[in-house]
Parts: structure tokens; sequence; C-alpha cells
């Protein structure tokens, strides 16, 4: 399995480069998270997630994205973390100068560690955003819900899958850069 995973990775990354392209895509979405409960549990987490692309057309973009996350919980406190390494590929419809609608295929294969115990598995996750052409190729994204899947195979122990719907219930927001290309 982790074959196959790597093969598409790799042939998503060929064909990102080989695309005409027009412009250079760079993102990233950075992650920061505390809470303390009732029964004064303190949660914390820092993600961030960084990608870059080939923007051909108007429409399609290809490329690939990094994905690194830490965290820590509890008392005796549990640490985590996760990295993770795929391609993506996103569909944008320009609506104006300034507005554009896309979706976005992410998918990558995780490493993991929580409490000291590895696993790794692979996931994909696909959302719809909203890009707010600013001014010198930035813009602002918004993303909103998500549909994801995911598999797990902890060292030693069996493999786990999981299925996400989240859409209207979580947003993100990042930055991005076209970089054009003569």
């Amino acid at each position: 399995m982790k074959n196959i995973t790597l093969s598409v990775m790799l042939a998503f990354a060929g064909f990102a480069a080989q695309a005409q392209s027009n412009s250079i895509l760079v993102y990233g979405n950075l992650g920061i998270n505390s809470s303390k409960s009732t029964a004064d549990i303190k949660t914390s987490s820092f993600s961030f997630s960084p990608a870059v692309g080939y923007q051909w057309n108007n429409h399609m973009t290809a490329g690939i994205n990094l994905k690194t996350m830490t965290g820590k919980t509890g008392s005796p406190e549990i640490k985590s973390s996760s990295f993770g390494v795929g391609p993506f590929v996103r569909y944008a419809y320009p609506l104006s100068d300034i507005f554009a609608i896309y979706g976005q295929l992410n998918t990558n294969y995780v490493s993991s560690k929580v409490a000291g115990i590895k696993g790794n598995g692979v996931e994909a996750t696909l959302f719809p955003a909203i890009g707010v052409n600013l001014k010198n190729g930035f813009a602002l994204n918004f993303n909103f819900g998500s549909l994801g899947f995911g598999t797990n195979k902890v060292k030693g122990e069996s493999s786990s899958s999981s299925f996400g719907l989240n859409f209207g219930s979580g947003a993100g927001f990042g930055i991005s850069k076209n970089f054009g290309l003569k």
C-alpha cells in the first residue's frame, strides 16, 4: 500500500512539473489552538501547512503540500506530533478580478507519534474555498468545511480508518502568492 501511495504522489508531482506553467503558487496555513476545560485539563496545538504548485491556466493548479502538527494535552502531559507530505490539485473558477471560488484535494502520507507510539497512514481531504485577490499576486483564502478520509496503522497493532464530513462546522484561513513565469 505504501508503494502505491508513494507512486501516486510522485505521479502527481511529475504531472505538475510537466505542466505549461504560467505561474507558481505558494500558500500556507497556520493554526494555533489552546483550551482549558472545567476539569482544569489544558490542551494546546500548533500546525503549519505550506505548499507549492504550478498554476498552468486560470483554473488548474497542482503541486505538493506539507503538513506538520504538534500538540500536548492533560496532566500528566501527553505529547503528539505528525508530519504529512503529498500532492494537491485545485480547480478554481474566477468570479471577478478580485474573487474566485475553488475546490482543492489534498492527499498525504502521514507519520505520527502519540505518547511515544508511532503510526503511519494516508489521508485525503477535499474542501471548498474562496480566494480574495489583494495586490501583487497576494490572496487571502477562506475554506469552509471539508470531506476527509484517513487510515492509520499503529506499530504492532491493527489499522484504523476515519471518515469526516464537516460542511458548515469548520473554517480555515490562509494566504497565497502567485509568482508569474515568463
